[in-house]
């Protein structure tokens, strides 16, 4: 199945670095591109959320920088009711996956204002990029039908000289989720669905965690999961009375 990790609080939220290299400051968490990094000044820092108000959390995902992968070793991630973080009241690790560049995990609900990641690294700085807090959205009756494709698009630009010589641009890959269709789902299920879509539509990305736990599909559910953009709008089919089908693509985000 899908979860649809689309309404992030982040994106709300006043973003506090420990400490920020000038030309890579903690609001970039919040941009849409990969690149847009927060860096910090060196190997141990934090960086911190407020999102405003009390809000109920119960999924966490980070994504690395698509150019030179993750700028971190660890990342604790905490979260409190005030800013002070001599004891925090939630904490847990998250790891990610080098290989696919997405990190993942599915919290008890947590209901704070502020949160905090805690990260190292061995490079003289750290390094996030896009970060994901908040709520999934869960579309649980039939999970995603059979006959959707997945292509790791080779973005590279080739050029040829007058002799036959290929001189090529390595623009690295791209994932796509092709012909993706959820098969009788209820109203309630289709607003779910519309509301992730009018939250994002094809403009803003989104995390989505192909959730593959006894690994039925692949080894490494993170080689679908990720960041990505509806690639057009879904095409809806009424098959019965308030029974819907919805077939949809996305693209990864870079």
């Amino acid at each position: 199945m899908i979860k649809f990790l689309a309404n992030n609080l982040v994106e709300g939220a006043t973003i506090t670095g420990s400490t920020s290299n000038a030309q890579f400051p903690a609001s970039n968490i919040a941009e849409d591109f990969r690149t847009k990094v927060w860096r910090s000044t060196s190997n141990s820092d934090n960086v911190v959320f407020d999102l405003g108000s009390i809000e109920p959390v119960d999924y966490l995902a980070i994504a690395d920088n698509w150019q030179s992968g993750f700028g971190v070793s660890t990342i604790t991630v905490e979260a409190n009711a005030t800013d002070s973080w001599g004891a925090p009241s939630f904490s847990t690790t998250l790891t990610f996956s080098s290989t696919f560049g997405v990190g993942l995990k599915s919290i008890t609900e947590q209901s704070y204002r502020y949160w905090r990641f805690v990260v190292t690294s061995t490079l003289g700085y750290c390094e996030l990029s896009n970060i994901f807090i908040g709520k999934a959205v869960d579309i649980t009756t039939n999970g995603v039908d059979y006959n959707w494709s997945y292509l790791n698009a080779d973005l590279k630009k080739v050029s040829t000289s007058r002799y036959g010589q290929e001189f090529i641009d390595d623009m690295g890959q791209r994932k796509e989720l092709n012909g993706l269709s959820m098969k009788v789902v209820d109203t309630t299920e289709l607003d779910q669905f519309f509301e992730v879509f009018d939250e994002r539509r094809t403009i803003k990305p989104f995390f989505i965690d192909f959730a593959d736990e006894n690994n039925v599909i692949s080894n490494d559910s993170n080689r679908f999961s990720g960041i990505y953009k509806f690639k057009n709008e879904p095409e809806i089919t009424n098959v019965s009375s308030g029974f819907w089908n919805t077939t949809f693509s996305l693209k990864e985000q870079k």
